[in-house]
């Protein structure tokens, strides 16, 4: 018992000793005020160096959120500009946006969209967060640049150089922040056709879904026997793979074999079918014998018009991007950046390698006043370019004889450049 005693006597002294030597530690110190200054300068200090060091940081990463925001800010007042005066930028586009990305400045003047939305606005507001902590915060701008980065995007890249400085211990941190930003250029009106149309047409520019429109049109089919009941051998409808159909009359039937006995194969305006031997009965126009054609058209993500022609096979979407009024990447046509310079084609200083950034889009001729109305290409650079173009079967027409989309042409280049020889006509 007595040694349990003694061991907790123990334990109470040494912990006792501990605090007395700890609070003769403490007065030592406040009784020399060097030590207790000294002390108390480096706890400051440090903890003067670790702010200064996240407020950079911090900076930095508010950076790249900033330039993206000035970034499309820039790309939309740019175009409100153009459209507000009906003209083209005057110059280099890419440029301009950079300026406004930057400055806020546009020719002579700054664009409401552009106040609080800039490079300098953003290091005068970082400055002044500085002030607020004792911090002199030094931006520099080092370079701003605006490039295609693909056909439906703008690369923005910005380099400042910064620096933050505590001038009462002497400490300072120098930087650099780069910015990579990517800028979607759909949701915005196209000013090339606005201008082009004399405001007639006005479009957004929204990408033309590859899922739902894989192709403009592809031929899937080429050999067969077949019969038309008119003289030009040609018919087109909405794909329908299945014999019982509720609506048939105005679609093309696809199917592996056309079973025996009664069906509904002739209630469709053209039959195609993977069996050569096929009863024809009824059938008005057909084309029997054309081999894997249900499995090119089974899993697509939305029925194309079937467009058959001779012994040829055709799926098309055509009309239906014409009528979405949707964007699609076209080798021969102007990049968005030249589209707000007004040119007809993608210039050699907007020219990315390894990558098309021509954008187009199919216009409907009759939605423009009757005196602007012209047989040219519905391809828009073609159309307001002038070049004529030809009919396209399930396009302008349904048949030969029952309209579709009125006046709706395609020039001879996108005729080659697509592979549509065989869909044309006068």
């Amino acid at each position: 018992m007595a040694e349990k005693i003694l061991r907790k006597g123990f334990v109470y002294s040494l912990f006792s000793v501990l605090v007395i030597m700890t609070l003769t530690g403490l007065l030592s110190i406040n009784a020399n005020s060097d030590i207790d200054k000294n002390l108390k300068m480096n706890i400051d200090e440090k903890l003067r160096t670790d702010e200064l060091f996240y407020f950079k940081e911090g900076a930095k990463q508010d950076f790249g959120r900033s330039v993206y925001i000035s970034g499309k800010r820039g790309v939309i007042a740019l175009i409100d500009d153009i459209l507000k005066d009906g003209e083209y930028t005057d110059g280099v586009a890419s440029e301009h946006i950079e300026s406004l990305v930057e400055t806020g400045v546009y020719g002579n003047s700054t664009p409401a969209l552009m106040e609080n939305s800039t490079i300098e606005d953003w290091a005068f507001s970082i400055y002044s967060l500085g002030q607020l902590h004792r911090i002199y915060v030094g931006i520099d701008i080092i370079s701003t640049g605006v490039s295609p980065y693909d056909a439906f995007s703008l690369a923005l890249s910005n380099d400042v150089n910064l620096s933050v400085v505590c001038q009462i211990f002497g400490i300072q941190f120098n930087d650099s922040a780069t910015s990579e930003s990517i800028i979607e250029i759909e949701a915005i009106e196209d000013p090339f056709i606005s201008i082009e149309s004399y405001g007639y047409l006005r479009q957004i520019i929204t990408r033309c879904n590859t899922t739902k429109y894989p192709y403009h049109a592809q031929k899937i089919s080429t050999v067969g026997v077949f019969d038309y009941s008119g003289s030009d051998n040609w018919t087109s409808g909405r794909l329908s793979l299945d014999i019982n159909d509720p609506d048939p009359s105005e679609k093309i039937l696809v199917i592996t074999d056309i079973p025996d006995g009664p069906n509904n194969a002739d209630d469709f305006r053209g039959v195609v079918s993977e069996n050569v031997s096929d009863d024809e009965s009824g059938i008005s126009d057909y084309i029997f014998g054309a081999s894997s054609v249900v499995s090119n058209l089974s899993g697509l993500g939305f029925a194309p018009i079937i467009v058959m022609e001779g012994d040829n096979v055709w799926s098309s979407y055509i009309y239906d991007e014409l009528n979405e009024s949707c964007y699609f990447i076209d080798s021969l046509g102007p990049s968005f950046l030249d589209r707000l310079e007004g040119n007809f084609n993608t210039t050699a200083k907007y020219n990315v390698t390894n990558s098309t950034i021509g954008i187009a889009s199919f216009i409907s001729v009759i939605e423009l006043p009757e005196e602007l109305q012209n047989p040219y290409s519905g391809v828009d650079f073609k159309y307001f370019d002038e070049v004529s173009g030809k009919k396209i079967k399930g396009v302008t027409e349904s048949s030969p004889g029952t309209d579709l989309a009125v006046g709706f042409l395609i020039d001879n280049d996108h005729i080659s450049l697509w592979g549509l020889s065989g869909l044309d006509y006068s």
